[in-house]
């Protein structure tokens, strides 16, 4: 368990962070490349500005994680828990599998919640493909 730990800009690269508690957890510029956190907890967690290129989040709960900036680049969900905030900077290319929303985007004009078949599309149109689960 690493709850609550400040790992802002750690590089944990292709770690094995499986079932691993991170509620309330700080990784701002953390580099979580090829990491695999399999049903791990994340509540509450500032991600903003993390890369997690090909990061594996199978069914992983990320429920109030902040990802404004975050590269998701090829990263993994499957059945995922996925009420985030992202912004125009979040990068979503290759981003494959499923989640349940809704998904919080922050602008400068307005903060919009996208959920269901819209939030699939809105994915889709930034370059990843996965389903939105009811």
């Amino acid at each position: 368990m690493i709850q609550g730990a400040d790992l802002s800009k750690a590089d944990p690269t292709s770690a094995s962070l499986v079932r691993v508690n991170l509620d309330d957890a700080v990784l701002a510029g953390a580099i979580l490349d090829g990491a695999n956190l399999v049903k791990a907890s994340l509540y509450g967690v500032d991600a903003t500005g993390a890369r997690c290129r090909g990061t594996r989040f199978q069914g992983s709960s990320l429920l109030n994680v902040d990802l404004c900036g975050a590269d998701l680049t090829d990263a993994v969900v499957d059945q995922n828990s996925f009420k985030v905030r992202v912004d125009s900077r979040t990068v979503w290319n290759g981003l494959t599998g499923s989640l349940f929303g809704p998904v919080e985007f922050v602008s400068d004009e307005e903060v919009r919640e996208i959920a269901g078949e819209e939030l699939a599309r809105w994915i889709s149109e930034r370059g990843g493909n996965v389903r939105v689960l009811p």
